[in-house]
């Protein structure tokens, strides 16, 4: 019966918390948007075909950084904001103690992935796409959907600290 409790307590608190994720989610659409163009401005246009495909590349994976970004920090702002107590002065980003660590550590998990990735798809090649599927949060990719400027045909948000520990660890494909 108190499981029963816990649950049904849990359900609406689950979904409330989803809210103010995509409500801060949402607001974080123009600044992700011009943060992503411009680094799409600073790739270089006309390139030999066999450089294109090089280019591509790092514009897919721009669009699945500026994706899992937003949602980095979304979720890092919901958390600073459910710890807040309802009477209390919103505090700026910019000095949100709270916000400012997470996001920090999150960025901290995204840096070291990308240089592991370089690593590992160099070395274990075969390690990127079993990692990356060890690693997804379906749940979060069903809740905030990316922006549709970033035109994703599969939008895949990870576990950043998750898939690079695996990547350096021997685990089947």
């Amino acid at each position: 019966m108190l499981l029963l409790a816990i649950l049904l307590a849990a359900g609406p608190a689950r979904a409330q918390d989803d809210d103010i994720v995509q409500r801060i989610y949402a607001s974080l659409e123009s600044s992700i948007r011009n943060e992503y163009e411009a680094l799409l401005a600073s790739m270089p246009r006309d390139l030999p075909e066999h450089a294109a495909a090089a280019v591509e590349k790092n514009r897919a994976l721009t669009k699945m950084f500026a994706y899992n970004k937003a949602v980095l920090f979304a979720n890092c702002a919901a958390e600073a904001e459910k710890n807040r107590p309802p009477q209390a002065t919103r505090v700026p980003a910019p000095q949100n103690l709270m916000l400012r660590t997470c996001v920090e550590i999150k960025i901290g998990h995204l840096q070291k992935f990308t240089r592991r990735v370089a690593y590992a798809d160099l070395f274990f090649p075969e390690r990127v796409e079993a990692c990356g599927e060890r690693s997804r949060l379906p749940q979060q990719e069903k809740v905030l959907r990316p922006y549709a400027f970033l035109f994703l045909d599969e939008p895949k948000l990870y576990d950043f600290e998750q898939y690079s520990e695996c990547l350096m660890t021997k685990q089947g494909p």
